[in-house]
């Protein structure tokens, strides 16, 4: 069995987590990673309170194990936060900015807290505001995120942060990456994409076939959202969303002053399409891992395989060294 310090703190099986992603989620969702021995993650980004609420109030009816609810400061509702904090999930997590008091909020109702950042400074900030896990996000990754990449910030993260556990987040999608993060000193792996083309996974089909389909090549930086939606972008930790390319990314993401112009009809567009099940024809959410990730699979297959692939990586890392 894959076990590191990361399972004995947030109380699962395997150090893998589920990654929060905005819309891109549910209660049925993160129970399904739950239920296998990881920790399920439900958001809260840019979704209505009466929908958290629903997640918060049926996941424990989904799952007997650990789970972990997700708020990010620069658009935190204040609803969603107060609802979390009565249920007193197992972990509270944060990203996209400091989450400030927030944290002793979440200790005060005995949640672990994990922070994800994107810089050694944020880094440290965590630490300082009493993170118990630190999630350390490279660029690669897929919706908000920075520029350092995984490889080069992660070992830069625990030598700043230790003894805090750091968990590894963007730019993985199998076991060997697994494997290579515990060798930069993580303790488990954050992993978004990879689950998002799950079966389970409540997007549609259109944007999981893209995921399969594309090149890594094709998960693109997108300023443009910024422009359109300053928020939670230009706030906070000052990240940007990461898509795979479509006609419409195409075609105003060399216009964005004239996209600032529009950037009313622009989001109503967005969101007219998103809530009619078409988000796929303006951006498909995705890291650089597309690329490497080739069928559409369930959760426990995911999971088990992720597993399974890390195991025989670090057993052949071994065999490597010693000749």
């Amino acid at each position: 069995m894959l076990r590191t310090r990361l399972c004995e703190i947030l109380g699962i099986d395997v150090p893998i987590i589920l990654a929060a992603m905005g819309t891109a989620t549910s209660a049925e969702f993160a129970a399904s990673a739950s239920n296998e021995g990881a920790l399920g993650s439900i958001g809260s980004l840019l979704r209505p309170f009466t929908a958290v609420q629903r997640d918060i109030d049926a996941v424990r009816e989904l799952t007997n194990r650990n789970f972990a609810i997700n708020h990010t400061p620069p658009t935190l509702d204040a609803d969603a936060f107060r609802h979390t904090l009565a249920a007193r999930p197992p972990i509270i997590s944060f990203a996209l900015g400091d989450p400030g008091e927030l944290v002793r909020k979440a200790h005060d109702v005995g949640s672990k807290v994990m922070i994800q950042v994107t810089t050694v400074a944020q880094a440290i900030e965590a630490a300082e505001r009493g993170a118990d896990v630190i999630i350390a996000q490279g660029g690669e990754a897929g919706g908000y995120a920075g520029f350092v990449s995984t490889m080069a910030l992660i070992p830069q993260v625990v030598d700043a942060v230790s003894p805090i556990p750091v968990v590894a987040a963007g730019g993985i999608f199998d076991g060997r990456g697994i494997a290579a993060a515990f060798m930069l000193g993580a303790v488990g792996v954050n992993m978004g994409t990879r689950f998002l083309a799950s079966k389970e996974a409540p997007i549609g089909d259109a944007w999981k076939a893209a995921i399969v389909e594309a090149h890594s090549e094709d998960a693109v930086k997108i300023e443009l959202l910024n422009d359109i939606q300053p928020l939670p972008g230009t706030a906070g930790y000052g990240t940007v969303s990461r898509s795979i390319r479509t006609p419409f990314i195409d075609q105003w993401a060399t216009r964005r002053e004239a996209a600032r112009q529009e950037r009313e009809h622009l989001l109503r567009n967005i969101q007219e399409k998103s809530q009619a099940g078409r988000r796929h024809e303006v951006f498909v959410t995705s890291g650089q891992t597309c690329g490497g990730i080739k069928e559409i699979l369930s959760v426990a297959e995911i999971i088990r395989k992720l597993t399974a692939e890390a195991e025989i990586a670090l057993t052949s890392a071994a065999k490597m060294m010693s000749g």
